[in-house]
């Protein structure tokens, strides 16, 4: 439905959040799951002091509520990422490890509020403490994957500044690992020698031979980085491909690590949107993936609304 053929509080059966660090998205959902409205704000969690959550919330989603809603007709809110976090709004405990969608919404946390008229639910985010790592807020996007995906097996990669990969086997998320790989591109790129280096970003010749050559088990990493600037010094290009190389490099490397753990029958999935995810899907076809893109949006809102009909059942 479209938000401006319809008065949202006629038709609004649920609120769903993702809250993030530094972007809070919400979106107006009907009792068939459908969206009503959408909404973004730079409100994330870097950005919120003295408990201010829920005014944030509420003044966000005033428009979308019934003039009545009060105690007996509070709304849903499905909220998953950093308001669950020890500085968030409620600490939503990690869920561990192998998780199931329905014992990943049985952990969400309600925060007390001031007032009535909403009935907000907190999703916990996951942890894995051999190997230790955490996440908050991919797993609701990996579950919205599985719901649509229920006979997935293997890896299913988020990029982002540090991007996760999940392992996934009979609907279930059974192990994940995160990668520095955005932060290390970003440090390297803006504060190393490399910085002078930074030119030809968009060489796709230059990105898939770096993908290859990071992929050998030669660990020579550290010396790959550094033929980056010395190929601006002597070398035949001149330096004009340091970005796509040092791109090439940084996610070479995690995915090669990644193939290196694949067991018989894996496959490989994405989930993300723009540049990002389209560089991983190239350095991924270097290895012989060819790995459909599945949009973050649309994946998020799948895991929210698992989540809401196991918290409203």
């Amino acid at each position: 439905m479209a938000a401006s053929h319809l008065k949202i509080s006629d038709h609004l059966g649920w609120i769903a959040v993702d809250w993030g660090t530094s972007n809070l998205r919400l979106w107006a959902m009907d009792g068939a799951g459908d969206i009503l409205a959408r909404c973004e704000s730079d409100l994330g969690l870097n950005k919120i002091t003295d408990d201010g959550f829920e005014t944030v919330l509420r003044d966000l989603v005033a428009d979308w509520l019934p003039d009545d809603n009060g105690a007996d007709s509070a709304i849903p809110v499905i909220i998953c990422g950093m308001a669950g976090a020890k500085q968030g709004w409620r600490e939503a405990p990690y869920a561990s490890l192998p998780a199931r969608p329905a014992s990943l919404a049985a952990g969400a946390v309600q925060p007390p509020l001031s007032k009535a008229g909403l009935a907000v639910y907190i999703l916990p985010g996951l942890k894995q403490v051999d190997d230790p790592d955490v996440m908050r807020g991919e797993e609701t996007q990996l579950v919205g994957f599985m719901a649509d995906n229920s006979d997935f097996a293997g890896w299913v990669c988020l990029p982002g500044t540090h991007s996760k990969w999940a392992h996934i086997a009979n609907g279930t998320i059974t192990g994940f690992r995160t990668y520095m790989s955005g932060e290390v591109f970003a440090l390297l790129s803006q504060q190393s020698i490399l910085r002078h280096s930074m030119q030809g970003a968009d060489d796709a010749v230059a990105f898939d031979k770096a993908v290859k050559d990071v992929a050998a088990p030669s660990g020579d990493l550290l010396h790959r980085l550094f033929t980056i600037r010395a190929g601006g010094l002597v070398g035949a290009n001149g330096g004009q491909t340091g970005a796509a190389q040092l791109s090439g490099f940084v996610i070479g490397s995690e995915i090669a690590d990644i193939v290196a753990r694949l067991g018989k029958g894996d496959s490989i999935a994405l989930i993300g949107d723009g540049k990002l995810a389209a560089r991983y899907r190239q350095a991924l076809s270097v290895h012989g993936f060819d790995s459909a893109i599945v949009d973050a949006e649309v994946a998020t809102l799948g895991g929210l609304r698992r989540a809401y009909a196991v918290l409203t059942k």
